[in-house]
């Protein structure tokens, strides 16, 4: 996988939740289930620091992201270097126009762990078990949640901030089960536009090399 891989949510504010001092992460939970329950595609900026568990490396990147139920994603990175990760649910394709390579494989992890930006924000509860971080600094204009999943996943810890108003995802800290660690920071967040299914789609440029991995 490519490195990787504030969301204007819908006007919905819970009982309590805004102007609690103390809230609870079950009260987070049902703002966040309700304001993702009716999203069906999202387009974002991001920037993305990827660090490696045993090198120490650092690398940095940025790009464009569009999301869209079930299970598609589209990660084009722009900066510093062109490449693209695509998956409409059942296959992953990661390409690199600078090598002229094309990597194919069935996507059996929900693009790598990434689903939750959108397929599960709806069912956060249901797929992993959710801790509220303490303000360890005093109040903060958002909440962190740290995420175990339930279910053997493609991550070994996970991290989400969200802004207290209306819920809005700021950040995502996955760490795979290698240890290493991705951050993602999301800005320019538009909700519900229209994102075509062909978007999730890829065909290899003419003269690219395809390696098909993962399958039978």
């Amino acid at each position: 996988m490519v490195g990787c891989v504030g969301i204007v949510a819908a006007s919905f504010d819970p009982p309590g939740v805004a102007a609690a001092e103390t809230v609870a992460a079950a009260d987070v939970v049902a703002g966040v289930k309700a304001a993702y329950k009716d999203v069906q595609s999202i387009r974002a900026d991001f920037t993305q620091v990827r660090r490696d568990a045993i090198t120490k490396a650092e690398d940095k990147q940025r790009g464009k992201l569009s999301l869209k139920r079930p299970r598609k994603m589209r990660f084009e990175f722009t900066h510093p270097k062109p490449s693209l990760f695509v998956t409409d649910g059942q296959t992953l394709w990661i390409y690199n126009p600078e090598i002229k390579q094309v990597i194919e494989q069935p996507d059996l992890g929900g693009g790598g762990g990434m689903g939750v930006l959108l397929d599960d924000l709806s069912r956060l509860d249901e797929m992993f078990i959710v801790t509220l971080l303490p303000e360890e600094k005093g109040p903060r204009p958002d909440y962190v949640l740290d995420l175990v999943a339930r279910q053997p996943s493609a991550f070994k810890s996970l991290q989400l901030t969200l802004s207290k108003q209306k819920f809005l995802l700021q950040d995502l800290v996955l760490t795979d089960s290698m240890n290493n660690v991705t951050e993602l920071h999301f800005s320019s967040v538009r909700l519900n536009s229209d994102v075509a299914d062909s978007e999730f789609t890829f065909v290899a440029p003419p003269g690219s090399q395809v390696v098909k991995a993962g399958g039978p």
